[in-house]
């Protein structure tokens, strides 16, 4: 997936809270749960006395409902498993699945954060202790990560490191100094 540089040490790999992959199972439970209540409501008013072609046909709409539904189960499974972000000492990596097909990898140096904002939005992520980091560098661009499970831990993590590598990090005073 990455390659690390010599000397480089992983120190923490964040998925998404598992509750970003509950929302979309709840929505799509309920999406596939509707078309058999409306299925057992039409065989109760009469839908068995309707001609075999018409049943046939319903049938196989449903069918292809369903599999429409799993194709999409997968596809938000397949991004939330493949999006990735990696905690090292030097760098900061986004490993961002978009659809089956698509990826974008990003880079961070450490050397390069200037501020690191959380967010927990709402009620459920608090309760649930996730929210989202915003890592922000000196050229104005904005690194989010979302829906992090273990965030206060990465944000130290991602401070610590930026400070130590900060090229405006001061630097000890030689012992000959006067003032």
């Amino acid at each position: 997936m990455i390659t690390l540089e010599p000397k480089e040490q992983i120190l923490m790999v964040i998925r998404r809270h598992w509750y970003a992959l509950a929302r979309h199972a709840a929505v799509l439970g309920s999406l596939i749960f509707i078309p058999f209540v409306l299925l057992y409501l039409a065989q109760t008013l009469g839908f068995y006395l309707l001609k075999p072609e018409i049943q046939s046909a319903a049938y196989f709409v449903l069918t292809i409902y369903i599999l429409g539904l799993l194709l999409y189960a997968f596809i938000v499974w397949t991004d939330y498993y493949l999006d990735v972000w990696i905690i090292t000492d030097k760098r900061l990596v986004d490993i961002e699945q978009r659809g089956l097909f698509s990826r974008t990898i990003s880079e961070l140096p450490m050397n390069k954060v200037q501020n690191v904002t959380m967010e927990v939005p709402g009620f459920i992520s608090t309760v649930l202790r996730f929210g989202n980091l915003k890592v922000e560098t000196a050229s104005q661009s904005t690194f989010i990560i979302r829906d992090v499970p273990d965030m206060y831990r990465a944000k130290d993590l991602i401070l610590k490191y930026a400070h130590q590598q900060s090229p405006y990090q001061s630097s000890p005073r030689p012992d000959n100094f006067t003032r």
